[in-house]
């Protein structure tokens, strides 16, 4: 029998990441914008993006706080963090810090950003509440917490396909990591827990017609292809067979194809 992961990521990290990360930044990106603005996100402000990967959303804060603000990105991955270095000096972002820290304990300055964000973190992550306590801490007083976090389970194509597998193999995967891929669904409770009154909620699922937007599910499915075979939920070939129907249904274009609905929350610390 496989040996018990617990919490393991089981995505692709660094350079295998960038290209998938870059996608799903595309597709969402629009909607965390909409949402920081309406949290009151402004320019001079000192933000902290948790859990930023190749730094694909700590390049949207850091346009968005401009010159006068500072953003500092924080991941546990090394290759993820040497990624979103070299983006961001590649934009020409200077008022961008990185650390590698776990999320739950950045080591960062207490009571001294005006924003903590994180983008399909917690899910990831076995005990949420202990990352929720640290975006607190970080936080001053009146500070604002923006959360965006996905419930993996959602996804899938219209007619049914075989985009459809997305969501049941992730769906299955979670528990034996100790992970909840739908723990956004629990949301807003665990952020009012956490000690923020009264948060806030919006949905957003995005939809893919035509193009490249099409293929976020199959590379997702794909970099956790190893994943779903050591736990047992599928045989290699079976796998292989997996892959290859999404990569079809993508390229014939005739379904609607439904990304994970994201729960966008933003509540301000007392």
């Amino acid at each position: 029998m496989p040996q018990p992961q617990t919490g393991q990521y089981s995505l692709a990290t660094g350079e295998a990441a960038v290209r998938r990360l870059n996608l799903l930044h595309k597709t969402y990106g629009p909607g965390g914008r909409n949402l920081l603005l309406q949290a009151g996100l402004k320019p001079g402000m000192q933000a902290a993006d948790l859990g930023c990967g190749v730094g694909a959303t700590t390049r949207g804060l850091a346009e968005m706080v401009g010159p006068t603000g500072r953003v500092t990105g924080v991941d546990v991955s090394a290759p993820q963090i040497e990624q979103a270095g070299q983006a961001c000096a590649a934009a020409g972002h200077t008022n961008v810090t990185f650390v590698e820290a776990s999320a739950a304990a950045t080591g960062l300055p207490r009571n001294s950003f005006d924003l903590v964000y994180c983008r399909f973190l917690l899910l990831h992550l076995v005990d949420p509440a202990d990352c929720l306590r640290e975006m607190r801490e970080l936080l001053k007083p009146g500070g604002i917490l923006a959360i965006e976090d996905g419930d993996l389970t959602s996804a899938g194509s219209l007619p049914p396909g075989p985009q459809n597998s997305f969501a049941d193999l992730f769906g299955r995967l979670g528990p034996t990591r100790g992970l909840d891929y739908a723990m956004a669904n629990s949301l807003v409770p665990l952020v009012a827990a956490a000690g923020f009154p009264e948060p806030n909620l919006q949905l957003n699922q995005p939809v893919a017609l035509r193009g490249e937007d099409r293929y976020l599910l199959n590379w997702s499915v794909k970099e956790a292809a190893p994943a779903f075979v050591a736990e047992g939920l599928l045989t290699q070939a079976e796998m292989d067979a997996t892959i290859d129907a999404m990569d079809k249904e993508s390229r014939d274009g005739n379904s609607v194809i439904l990304m994970p609905r994201m729960f966008q929350v933003w509540a301000r610390k007392p």
